[in-house]
């Protein structure tokens, strides 16, 4: 039985491993798994997407060991990792530095809390500002773990001393002020959610108009639509507005608005592999 389960467990290593690579198309990036591909595969493909003028972004579950993951950031792979993957700030900074040597950059999505303490399994808040000291774009949601105003203002600082960004990704209404995030340069992901509760939309739009001018980069996901004179308002301001998906007829006042919007897109770093998608 044991030598079997092995053959089965090797047949699907070997599956994995020899998995149809994505074709080479200039312009777009190249996304794979570290545990879907041989590392020989994976160095091999960083070198040739780099020849292409092709960016190659790993995503790090973990199989991997440093010294790979500094052979490939060397080599010019992103490499996209989180707290589910790797909690030591020390390796971090290690492969980050391979990041630097190969004009690549290194994103860390932390989803725990951030009280968690040094001797816990979770990175600690303090290593999180090492980490965006050191240069790692740091990536929050309030999902799941409710997120203290204090905190981000000063991860973003953090971030902004190493010349990375703190990318917030906000649920639910906005009652805090977003002065502090802008004069850090952070980036704030959320939804037309935030207007979901409020008496006057214009006090919502007025605070990230007014944040965005001070410095905040702000993107709005629409799923359901909203009213054309506040999107637009918040699009002149210098908001990014992504649709999820088409939302309107060709005779609707909204395509002209929704085809400008689609011309504008956040830079590669403000997102987590994927531009339209809130983790």
């Amino acid at each position: 039985m044991e030598s079997e389960k092995r053959k089965e467990e090797n047949a699907a290593q070997g599956e994995r491993i020899f998995e149809p690579l994505p074709s080479f198309v200039r312009g777009e990036d190249i996304t794979l798994r570290d545990d879907l591909y041989d590392f020989s595969v994976l160095l091999d493909t960083v070198k040739v997407a780099r020849q292409r003028g092709v960016r190659f972004r790993l995503i790090d579950t973990g199989k991997l060991d440093r010294f790979q993951l500094e052979w490939l950031a060397e080599a010019g792979a992103d490499l996209y990792t989180s707290d589910e993957a790797r909690t030591d700030s020390q390796e971090l900074e290690l492969v980050n530095k391979a990041c630097r040597k190969g004009k690549a950059i290194c994103s860390y999505f932390h989803n725990g809390p951030l009280e968690a303490e040094e001797e816990s399994e979770s990175i600690s808040y303090s290593s999180l500002q090492g980490l965006g000291r050191d240069g790692i774009y740091i990536h929050l949601t309030n999902r799941q773990n409710e997120r203290d105003s204090l905190q981000l203002n000063e991860l973003a600082f953090s971030c902004q001393k190493g010349g990375s960004w703190l990318v917030y990704y906000h649920f639910g209404s906005l009652e805090f002020s977003l002065e502090e995030l802008a004069r850090n340069g952070a980036w704030i992901h959320t939804s037309e959610q935030i207007f979901k509760d409020a008496e006057d939309k214009s006090l919502i739009v007025d605070n990230l108009k007014a944040a965005i001018s001070a410095g905040l980069r702000c993107v709005l996901h629409v799923e359901k639509g909203l009213d054309i004179s506040l999107l637009d308002d918040l699009m002149r301001a210098g908001a990014f507005i992504l649709f999820k998906f088409s939302l309107f007829d060709r005779k609707s006042p909204f395509r002209a608005l929704e085809k400008k919007a689609r011309r504008k897109k956040p830079d590669f770093r403000a997102y987590y592999l994927y531009p339209n998608i809130l983790p």
